[in-house]
């Protein structure tokens, strides 16, 4: 990582951690508002994504969807996901007959299903900083929240530090030329160490270290397969970041792909296995 680049990422850096603490610790609904809003925004430049390939997603219904998906999972427990998909798969081609666009098929399966993706990944992620939220700060939601950034976090910086360095044996050239095995493998021992510490340290109550290992995994392995993910994209349309919206950074699913894999397994995880 070029010095330039590194002076361009910092301002981002240095006021959005301490923000996204704090935000994630104490707040409620502006933190339910603000990634519900990011989530739109990933759904954005995914439906941009796909133009290159000459696909035409139905952007403002894909907007409504989203919308709709994601207060069903917020506000009523996700009770009419089942009808909601249904009604989402038939609205869409319906719709695509007034519109005379080519590509039918694409237009609606790639909407349906990137509309599907973003709102449930969000709504689970969101769901996840809910759990345990009774008006007041250090809350174990937020603390899971967090927990699931440091074993992402860490995973990526060990995984860039170690594969730079040693780094050998690739894993996918042809979808992301420069992550290694050695960094991988690295990535993921980091995040288990963090998870270990963190659950350690208290941050999660009532979690011991079977479930520490357990989110480490998730975190760790998770969050690669959601980075590579966005990198298949990418490289399928020739593109290096999402969008610009971040300098530095790049855009909204640039910063939060390995999230949409880790956060919704980590709430799976603790509200089906741990019992939270």
């Amino acid at each position: 990582m070029s010095i330039k680049n590194v002076i361009k990422r910092a301002p981002v850096t240095i006021i959005g951690i301490p923000s996204l603490i704090a935000f994630t610790l104490y707040t409620h609904d502006a933190f339910m508002v603000f990634f519900t809003v990011a989530g739109i925004l990933i759904l954005g430049e995914m439906f941009k994504l796909l133009r290159p390939n000459g696909t035409e997603p139905n952007i403002w219904l894909g907007y409504v969807l989203y919308l709709t998906l994601v207060g069903d999972q917020l506000f009523l427990a996700g009770q009419n996901l089942t009808y909601l998909i249904v009604v989402a798969a038939l609205l869409l081609f319906a719709w695509e007959m007034f519109r005379k666009r080519d590509h039918v098929l694409e237009n609606v399966s790639a909407t349906f299903f990137a509309t599907v993706f973003v709102a449930l990944a969000m709504s689970y992620f969101i769901r996840l900083q809910q759990l345990g939220y009774e008006g007041t700060g250090g809350h174990l939601g937020g603390y899971a929240v967090l927990t699931v950034f440091v074993g992402v976090w860490v995973c990526d910086t060990m995984a860039y530090f170690i594969g730079s360095a040693i780094g050998k044996h690739k894993i996918f050239p042809r979808v992301s030329p420069n992550k290694s095995w050695e960094g991988s493998i690295s990535g993921l021992f980091g995040a288990l160490i963090a998870l270990v510490l963190i659950v350690k340290a208290g941050w999660l109550p009532g979690l011991d270290y079977v479930d520490a290992i357990m989110l480490g995994l998730i975190t760790g392995v998770a969050g690669q397969v959601g980075d590579f993910a966005e990198s298949l994209v990418k490289r399928d349309v020739g593109v290096k970041d999402s969008s610009n919206l971040l300098p530095g950074h790049g855009g909204a699913w640039d910063r939060l792909d390995s999230i949409l894999f880790a956060a919704p397994l980590s709430y799976l995880y603790l509200t089906l296995v741990v019992g939270i």
